[in-house]
């Protein structure tokens, strides 16, 4: 962690992140720097995931359903939550599943903290599955500060301006390395930059 990686990527598929050199895309002007996360943000990190265990559900679900009011556009993409109410969307269960569907990827990634390699893998193809499903680059910066907004009030008597940095950080670097892998996959199918096919 902590160098950078864009577009024009060289490295293959068997490399971290931690191990790459970032190129310019000299067309686009686009550089993806990918964020480091400290020891110190690692251990906070870990702290309060087990603070939330017990509720995580209702922060999967907190966490879209403020997603989809502060960004309605972002909703669209979720076909079975399309055009859906506030009101519709507390009961259903097809977000609450949703919801800890994610909640559950990020148990992984915070499980893993200290493997960058693993962590990379898994987040370069959460990324291309995104792209499949349709979702812009830009929503994915999205998730983190609707998260920190959610655990919030389940954390309340340890949490700080250090804690909350440190998720937001751990968010920042989960989205670098989601995006790069987006932006190696084409749109409408075929092969990514680093050899994986979609269809």
């Amino acid at each position: 962690m902590g160098c950078q990686q864009t577009k024009n990527t060289t490295c293959d598929n068997s490399s971290s992140v931690a191990n790459c050199h970032g190129e310019k895309d000299i067309e686009n002007d686009i550089e993806y720097r990918i964020p480091e996360v400290n020891d110190r943000q690692k251990e906070l990190i870990t702290e309060t995931w087990k603070q939330l265990v017990d509720n995580i559900s209702n922060v999967g679900v907190i966490t879209f359903m403020n997603l989809f009011e502060t960004h309605p556009s972002v909703q669209d993409v979720f076909m079975p939550f399309k055009g859906l109410s506030k009101e519709e969307l507390s009961h259903s269960t097809e977000l609450r599943a949703h919801g800890l569907r994610v909640m559950g990827f990020v148990q992984k990634i915070v499980a893993r903290l200290h493997e960058p390699e693993k962590t990379e893998a898994l987040l370069r193809e959460l990324g291309r599955s995104h792209v499949m499903y349709g979702a812009k680059e830009e929503y994915v910066d999205l998730i983190g500060p609707q998260f920190v907004f959610a655990v919030k009030p389940s954390v309340a008597d340890h949490w700080t301006d250090e804690v909350e940095e440190s998720w937001l950080q751990l968010f920042r670097y989960m989205a670098a390395i989601m995006k790069m892998a987006m932006a190696e996959c084409p749109d409408n199918g075929g092969q990514c930059r680093d050899g994986h096919t979609w269809h």
